[in-house]
């Protein structure tokens, strides 16, 4: 099913931790919650990169089994999606093949959420705006999925309760 950019309220892009250790990079990178610059792949294979703007609202969902959800939500700074014919950082790959496959890319300013401050999957599933968002729906869709405005809404709601407006509206997720 096609989306426009009107059906978008923020952007959902995936962290498979077999493919490429979040959690180790996050290690090198200080204090939980801050606000830094961020970047990540999209796929090739997806028309909706061709959608993403800068501005646009993002967040990071760490999947898998040990602590999937919410780790990061910020705002897009580049103007649209990048080349990469290099890949992804490799520095922390876990399938080296794959990060250093060619891909598109986006680089974002976020807060990371700590390991007590994350948004977790069962939270998720437990809030109603939530529980049919399309990650949840469809977990194996190509980088970037969505949200939509109203579930970006129930979002906001559940990261303000964790960290504050006051940070959120630091990268853009203010009202």
């Amino acid at each position: 099913m096609g989306i426009s950019r009107s059906d978008v309220g923020c952007w959902i892009v995936k962290c498979n931790p077999s493919v490429w250790d979040y959690f180790g990079a996050r290690a090198e990178t200080g204090s939980d919650p801050q606000v830094h610059e961020s970047t990540w792949s999209m796929s090739r294979s997806s028309a909706r990169p061709a959608l993403v703007r800068k501005g646009d609202r993002i967040a990071l969902w760490v999947t898998g089994p040990k602590s999937p959800g919410i780790y990061e939500v910020g705002t897009v700074t580049s103007d649209g999606v990048l080349d990469w014919p290099d890949g992804f950082d490799t520095e922390y790959a876990v399938d080296r093949e794959k990060m250093s496959a060619p891909c598109l890319g986006v680089e974002f300013t976020a807060v990371r959420l700590t390991p007590t401050t994350y948004v977790p999957r069962t939270e998720i599933t437990s809030a109603p705006e939530l529980l049919r968002c399309e990650h949840i729906r469809a977990p194996r869709m190509p980088n970037p999925g969505f949200l939509t405005h109203d579930e970006t809404a129930a979002l906001t709601e559940l990261v303000a309760a964790r960290i504050g407006a006051a940070v959120l509206a630091r990268v853009g997720w203010d009202g």
